[in-house]
Formats: structure tokens, sequence, C-alpha cells
């Protein structure tokens, strides 16, 4: 479903791929956006998590790169639900 997943580059921008891309043309609330990702769909919440577990762990070898419109808060989001995961 899914395929390979490369977390070193996280693209935010709209047509992109992967759960922190929104569609194209698309226009809003990109927290909204994430929250609605994350809250509907498995694959992009487990996708979310580990890119803010390789932020938190600065794994070697998987240096993790935002890109697009919406990096800044790509990233935080994913801060914030690890964040939440590893404190319960």
């Amino acid at each position: 479903m899914y395929g390979v997943i490369d977390f070193s580059l996280i693209d935010t921008m709209p047509g992109g791929f992967g759960p922190f891309a929104p569609p194209a043309g698309w226009q809003g609330d990109y927290l909204q956006y994430l929250r609605a990702r994350f809250d509907g769909d498995i694959g992009a919440r487990q996708q979310i998590a580990v890119v803010g577990r390789i932020i938190v762990r600065k794994l070697e070898g998987a240096p993790t790169e935002f890109i697009g419109p919406h990096a800044v808060e790509a990233r935080e989001f994913a801060l914030s639900v690890w964040s939440s995961i590893s404190r319960n």
C-alpha cells in the first residue's frame, strides 16, 4: 500500500508524496489537515510517529529534512506526536 518509505526527505508541498503532503490544489489549515490524516489513516499515523522518533533520537544514517511550505509545522507536529507517545 505505501511501498518503500524514505524518511530522509519529508515533502509538505500539496501534490507531494507521503502523509505530510496535502493533495494537489489543497488550501486550508495545515495543522487541521495533519490531525485529520493522523486520526483517520493508520499508515499515516505510523509514518508521522516514526518521523518524530527519528528526529528526537537523531538516528544515524537517517537525517530528516522537511521541505515545502509547511516544513516547520510538519516537523513540530511529528515531534509533538512522538512526545505524546513516549510519555505513555
